[in-house]
């Protein structure tokens, strides 16, 4: 009896995976931006065009010609008249399918980055409302212990009220800033799962991502590095270049009709059976282009899109410069902050009962608020950092660079 119940716990332990839900794995995250539903239209077109493509046809008209001679109806004249495909039209059809093939996958991209970029923002957002919430329950605490001990009338001093309803106060705000941070992550969970579903709340407590150091230091390394073009970039270079193939086409279609060939049989004609038989080629002569009001809007159109590219491409080199000088700023800001925490740290004001060491209470709620204001000042540069790296990735094209990896786990995970 005992064994079979040791047997069954033990297969419940092993079966219970299968049948739980799966928690929260970052790489898997980001991973479902794959299936993200702004890739759809550009996959189900560059489906299309795998079947389908703009191809001129090699006869660009084809025609019957029957005809009589008197007013009996009697039909006696019989032509083809056959007119072939601008050759040029054929070859600029071509070249514009192979472009919209490139442009369509860049769309892709481009849309996979977009869900790439939100789903780290999620996570980003997540993360530091998780550890500004770490860190007001450990200050709640702190804050608790200094009550505790105006209560007792520990300390050099005797109780003062005014300093008592100043740490009661101090304390409802902490309470106040869990409530929201609290708050946030349910929020942000809430908006992850709507995008892959899994069980459970986020616990980053042991997760293996980076510090805030490692993030400074691949910064420096990845700046370091050539540049990548922004996907964006890319994208509105390659809709300039399917714009100009579209306007050949269109130069091309406006010489559409380079002539014909026509072949005839005329019942009446001629003693003989190849009497009958007679033929006629027609080249067009192009002195005037009708088309070339349309086709002159066209270029202008054409050295509009040239002018928004240089000024994004301006824009995106603007941006990356000022993401190296914030992250220097940032980095500065950090190393203040951390060193300013670790001198508090040594100070240890909280060790009130060894013999020499009573404080003023006034100066320990001083000194817990300038503690709670430094806590929160380094949250906000850490968030700034983490926020500037994943912008910098982006706007260098390295974001969406294959293999796909997670710029968040200290081994850069592929997925």
């Amino acid at each position: 009896m005992k064994s079979g119940f040791s047997l069954a716990i033990l297969m419940w332990l092993v079966f219970l995976p299968i049948f739980s839900g799966a928690q929260f794995s970052l790489d898997s995250f980001l991973s479902s931006a794959r299936n993200d539903n702004a890739l759809a239209p550009a996959q189900a077109k560059l489906n299309f065009l795998k079947d389908n493509n703009f191809n001129s046809p090699w006869i660009n008209r084809l025609e019957v010609r029957i005809g009589s001679e008197n007013a009996d109806f009697t039909l006696d004249d019989y032509r083809l008249r056959v007119t072939p495909g601008n050759p040029s039209e054929l070859k600029a059809n071509k070249r514009y399918h192979h472009k919209q093939v490139s442009l369509l996958n860049t769309v892709y991209q481009d849309k996979l980055n977009d869900a790439l970029l939100e789903r780290y923002s999620l996570v980003l957002e997540h993360y530091f409302e998780y550890k500004k919430k770490e860190n007001i329950e450990r200050l709640l605490s702190t804050s608790r212990e200094i009550i505790d001990m105006m209560s007792q009338g520990k300390g050099v001093y005797a109780m003062d009220m005014g300093d008592l309803i100043d740490a009661e106060s101090d304390e409802l705000d902490l309470k106040m800033d869990l409530v929201d941070a609290k708050l946030s992550i349910d929020e942000l969970e809430y908006m992850m799962k709507d995008m892959q579903s899994f069980e459970g709340s986020i616990s980053w407590r042991n997760a293996a991502l980076l510090e805030t150091q490692d993030i400074l230091n691949l910064f420096a390394l990845f700046k370091e590095q050539p540049g990548g073009k922004h996907i964006e970039l890319v994208k509105i270079d390659q809709q300039n270049a399917l714009e100009a193939e579209r306007f050949n086409i269109e130069k091309s279609e406006s010489l559409r009709n380079i002539g014909y060939f026509q072949a005839g049989f005329d019942v009446n004609r001629g003693d003989g059976f190849s009497d009958h038989f007679g033929y006629q080629i027609g080249v067009r002569i192009p002195i005037v282009n009708p088309d070339k009001a349309q086709l002159n809007r066209r270029k202008l159109n054409l050295m509009d899109n040239e002018a928004i590219l240089y000024a994004q491409t301006e824009t995106n080199r603007r941006d990356i410069e000022l993401a190296v000088l914030r992250m220097d700023h940032f980095a500065g800001q950090y190393h203040e902050i951390s060193n300013k925490l670790k001198n508090m740290d040594r100070q240890n004001p909280l060790n009130l009962q060894i013999p020499g060491k009573g404080i003023k209470m006034s100066d320990l709620i001083k000194w817990n608020e300038f503690l709670i204001e430094l806590m929160d000042k380094k949250i906000q540069t850490e968030r700034s950092i983490f926020k500037t790296y994943i912008s910098y990735l982006n706007l260098t094209g390295k974001l969406i660079e294959a293999p796909l990896r997670n710029y968040l786990s200290k081994d850069l995970n592929e997925f």
